[in-house]
């Protein structure tokens, strides 16, 4: 028996070995992946989009720095174990996801049809001002749930608040959204500028470029530079020869104010184009980018008496790096030097590595002290951080931090990541934060957990599957229109012919594989510790731009035609008061990338802030 005893011990510990050397075998093998998918892709576009500091730092050991947290997570995800691995290919996943939508969609109008018959909730129905809306719930918000759920589960019902044009706040709310969506579109420059206008982008800023020297030269002509608001006389020589050279040493002036921008000042040009604005407003625009180092500008909006600073969100290939720091840090410290409680908080930690740095960035050059402080010349003006996406996150920290020293401080968010902040810090910050998020947008959802849910429901899809790949795709891709919207009834039989029961799943090797990949998975997840159990939402008091209906054009059905479905042209949203933690579920849709888009966000804001009588 001592010796049967021992046998087992050693046979235990010799499986944990093995287990735990699989581990790291395929946390190294996804970090070589995802440094040289990013590589490649940085050369391959002539670091267009980013990517010098990635070659660079391939040679000074960065890599484990940069990619650890997405090599644990993505080797969690994927990988089982030598003959554990789940035979899935990528077609399997693409239709599982299809499917999926039908699913959630399912759940959607039946929760509708069910919640109707109800006799408590026709007082929700009647209320003006309150919408009827259905989710997914968790039983708790840690990490004790069931991870996979019943594909035939249905939701519970909930009510919202709909923000109406008679309520001050919600009007305020929305004008505030519309006001600063430009602010955050403008920091993005050059490449989202030519993306939205592809074919008259370079006429548009030549028109720009010569409206400026016109003006400029006009004002030699009258011996006036404008320099901000006021404007400096300058003695004119008969050839204008001074005049030249005063204007020559205003513009050196403003250049230092300017940091990063090319020769040709592409990135000023397309800033001020995409916002509206002057040159004159600017107090100062950092482009320069790097895996901390975010480009940010800071203006004078004079009409609505702000300094708005605004901050872009992922757009290089480092921000998208930073953007898979997935692993929480604590903010007890951060929260005793500023003055916020960050006791038991976290947040996403690239999102902090990066608010150091633009925080320090700001202190370096007294910008805004300069501005809003003492007697400075707009000290009666507020401070406004807006930010869209990774931008959004920087913005609410740093907000965070600068509060003590300007208390009037307020902040917009767009897009924020779903994945951001612990729960009471999220709520807490509703008093100075309003997020924006549109529909279907996948960031404002994506987190481990959604992730994690997410894909154990489409391999559960997966294993209940009747008919051939071919036979899915046929029947799906016929269906027109949006399945949300569409016949509970033809839906519940299209979903019936396509998958078994869930109580009654034939047997099969991709059955039993699911079930070793699931325990490997369970086993995983206890070994990672605390990390893990941490809950991250997106932050502030949020609106919810939501698709409530559909206009009936044939130029709109041309646009959806031609961009398979991306398009979200002919959509009409509804703005809808939504909890921090309503966005706990991935939605499949057509559009939920491009939701995320800043130029589909921004305008969506600005449609229906005019519905609301809301000049923009």
């Amino acid at each position: 028996n001592a010796i049967d005893s021992e046998a087992t011990f050693y046979h235990r510990h010799v499986e944990h070995t093995h287990q735990h050397d699989d581990i790291e075998m395929a946390e190294e093998i996804w970090q070589n992946r995802c440094h040289g998918c990013c590589r490649i892709m940085a050369i391959s576009t002539c670091f267009m989009f980013g990517g010098k500091n990635i070659v660079s730092q391939s040679t000074d050991g960065g890599v484990e720095k940069f990619y650890g947290d997405i090599s644990r997570a993505l080797a969690d995800y994927f990988h089982g174990s030598g003959s554990e691995s789940l035979d899935v290919v990528p077609s399997d996943v693409a239709l599982g996801f299809v499917i999926l939508r039908h699913i959630q969609a399912q759940r959607k109008l039946l929760a509708r049809r069910e919640a109707l018959q109800q006799p408590n909730t026709s007082s929700i129905r009647s209320s003006p001002g309150t919408s009827l809306l259905f989710r997914r719930v968790l039983e708790t918000r840690g990490l004790d749930e069931s991870r996979i759920s019943d594909p035939d589960e249905t939701y519970q019902t909930f009510s919202r608040s709909l923000l109406t044009q008679s309520n001050p706040d919600d009007y305020a709310t929305l004008e505030e959204g519309a006001r600063f969506a430009r602010h955050q579109l403008a920091a993005y420059t050059w490449i989202l500028y030519f993306y939205e206008y592809p074919l008259t982008g370079g006429l548009r800023l030549f028109g720009r470029c010569l409206k400026a020297k016109l003006a400029c030269s006009q004002t030699a002509n009258s011996g006036m530079i404008q320099r901000g608001d006021s404007y400096e006389r300058c003695a004119m020589s008969s050839d204008g020869e001074i005049g030249e050279r005063a204007i020559s040493d205003v513009d050196e002036m403003n250049r230092d104010h300017i940091v990063g921008d090319n020769f040709l000042h592409i990135h000023e040009a397309t800033m001020l184009a995409h916002a509206g604005l002057n040159k004159s407003d600017i107090a100062y625009a950092s482009f320069e980018s790097g895996f901390y180092e975010t480009p940010y500008f800071i203006v004078i909006d004079r009409e609505w008496k702000s300094i708005v600073v605004s901050i872009r969100g992922s757009l290089t290939l480092e921000d998208c790096v930073v953007d898979v720091l997935l692993d929480p840090s604590p903010l007890d410290a951060l929260g005793e030097k500023y003055g916020f409680d960050g006791t038991d908080q976290y947040c996403h930690g690239g999102v902090l590595e990066c608010t150091n740095w633009l925080h320090a960035d700001l202190m370096k050059h007294k910008i805004l002290e300069k501005l809003l402080l003492g007697n400075a010349e707009y000290s009666d003006y507020t401070l406004r951080i807006v930010g869209h996406s990774l931008g959004a996150g920087i913005g609410v920290i740093l907000s965070l931090m600068l509060r003590n020293t300007f208390p009037d401080l307020r902040c917009t968010c767009y897009s924020p990541p779903g994945g951001f902040i612990t729960w009471r810090l999220a709520k807490e910050c509703s008093d100075f934060v309003n997020t924006f998020v549109l529909d279907s947008d996948l960031v404002p959802r994506l987190s481990i957990n959604n992730m994690e849910r997410l894909r154990d429901e489409v391999l559960h899809l997966l294993a209940r599957v009747k008919i051939s790949k071919y036979d899915i795709a046929k029947r799906i891709f016929s269906l027109s229109g949006e399945v949300e919207l569409g016949d509970l009834d033809f839906l519940l039989q299209e979903n019936e012919d396509l998958l078994y029961p869930q109580d009654d799943i034939p047997d099969s090797e991709f059955l039993h594989q699911l079930q070793r990949f699931e325990r490997i998975q369970q086993e995983r997840r206890s070994s990672r510790g605390v990390s893990r159990s941490i809950n991250l939402y997106p932050p502030g008091r949020i609106v919810h731009l939501v698709k409530t209906g559909q206009s009936k054009n044939c130029l709109h059905g041309v646009a959806g035609c031609i961009s398979c479905g991306l398009s979200n042209a002919g959509f009409e949203y509804t703005p809808i008061r939504k909890e921090n933690d309503d966005f706990n579920e991935i939605e499949i849709s057509p559009t939920l990338w491009t939701d995320h888009f800043p130029n589909r966000v921004c305008m969506e804001i600005e449609k229906v802030a005019k519905s609301f009588g809301i000049d923009t």
